[in-house]
């Protein structure tokens, strides 16, 4: 949907009754106002106000006044309550003077995307790869991953779990959101939905919204949808596989140098695609990387070769998608920039072994902890900058003391094992 004049007509026309304006926070959760239809004109020429200090990682109370400005390419039908008719609109952040907020992610992305324009980054178009748990409402949680026999590409064992995942489906596809395939994953309850390439804003909207409409359409039919990188021990964990592939033919070199520059920035790319203290328990497991390299050919390289495209495997469905998409532009387009070499292509299995040959085949393993993770990020000045120094400092103030959270919290795996000492 294009122009207002034509929104307003279609907002008339199906009637709608209230207009949902969305946000994420710098964590990727997402925040909705909502207002009266009749609102809607004037907040498309003004935007509205909101208090971002209580947003996370968005200003200090002194800074709090903010304006959310709709993006009239994201217009969709949304459900509502009973009886209502709803659009959905995702909005830009901006200050009282119309200037953009530094810290809004969708920004983060755009100053990305600029950067790696003018960098001789070719357009892309990129794709995404969503797996989750559909976990049964009401049972406990260390139970929640039995009684699902299907394994990789088996139907659905549950005919409500099926009739669910059609509805997100249906929910996408009339969100504007083209999906091209849904299939059972290797874990119990485990699903994956795919969803077309777009421009790099576009698919990170796309993912956003991806993530609201599966929860929604879960919660409907008496299913928790999880998006916890690794949920269960034993099975695999969920990640987010973006494809990059160049929106139209370009040249292999420095096609090859995009693909180097992510490479070389992994270790503080961590930080990004896998956010929480939880994302290090999949990586380095089954079809997760846990090491820096690329191949066409290993089960769980970092990036995958298809064809013209790049597959980065390492991001999981707790990060962020627009600070994901953003940091690995900035990566690429440094690496475009110093036109680096592709490193050797890996087709053994670093895992098996010892650290001296890893050392000696120049084979980084990723971080292992996200303390770790954080510290390269801290330390990779080209990530910094595509952050901004808000949006750096919010995010690490905020995953230091989520680390430190966790670090000093006694598990039920050491009652286990040091109770009785």
């Amino acid at each position: 949907m294009t122009g207002v004049a034509s929104l307003l007509r279609q907002v008339e026309a199906e009637r709608i009754d209230v207009v949902h304006l969305q946000f994420t926070d710098l964590m990727g959760s997402v925040k909705t106002v909502a207002i009266p239809a009749g609102r809607l004109p004037d907040v498309l020429e003004r935007g509205v106000g909101f208090d971002g200090s209580s947003i996370e990682g968005f200003a200090r109370a002194e800074e709090s006044d903010m304006r959310l400005v709709p993006d009239l390419a994201t217009a969709c039908l949304w459900p509502s309550g009973p009886g209502a008719r709803a659009l959905r609109l995702i909005c830009d952040v901006v200050l009282p003077d119309g200037l953009p907020f530094a810290g809004d992610p969708r920004r983060i992305l755009a100053r990305a995307a600029d950067r790696a324009a003018t960098s001789g980054v070719p357009p892309m178009a990129i794709s995404a790869e969503l797996e989750f748990f559909l976990l049964p409402q009401g049972e406990r949680a260390e139970d929640a991953h039995l009684g699902d026999p299907a394994r990789y590409f088996d139907a659905p064992s549950n005919d409500l779990a099926a009739r669910s995942l059609m509805s997100m489906a249906e929910e996408l596809i009339g969100a504007g959101v083209p999906v091209t395939q849904i299939h059972h994953e290797a874990a119990p309850h485990q699903y994956e939905i795919d969803l077309a390439a777009r421009s790099p804003m576009a698919a990170a909207d796309a993912l956003v919204t991806a993530k609201v409409v599966i929860r929604r359409e879960a919660a409907r039919f008496g299913f928790t949808a999880s998006f916890m990188p690794k949920p269960f021990t034993g099975h695999p964990g969920s990640g987010l596989h973006l494809t990059f592939a160049p929106a139209c033919a370009t040249d292999a070199p420095p096609w090859a140098s995009f693909a180097a520059g992510i490479l070389a920035h992994a270790s503080g790319l961590t930080a990004i695609a896998n956010p929480t203290v939880n994302s290090y328990k999949r990586l380095g497991g089954s079809e997760a990387p846990g090491f820096v390299a690329w191949s066409d050919r290993h089960p769980a390289p970092y990036l995958r070769a298809a064809g013209d495209a790049w597959e980065w495997r390492a991001p999981d469905t707790s990060a962020n998608p627009y600070l994901a998409i953003a940091c690995a532009l900035a990566a690429g387009a440094d690496g475009t920039e110093q036109a680096l070499p592709l490193p050797t292509r890996l087709d053994d299995r670093p895992e098996r072994w010892s650290e001296e040959q890893r050392f000696l085949r120049r084979v980084d393993a990723l971080p292992e902890t996200l303390r770790d993770a954080l510290d390269a990020l801290e330390q990779d000045d080209c990530l910094q900058a595509a952050l901004g120094d808000h949006a750096m400092r919010h995010f690490l103030e905020a995953k230091r003391l989520e680390w430190k959270a966790y670090a000093t919290t006694v598990h039920v795996w050491e009652w286990e094992q040091y109770l009785t000492l």
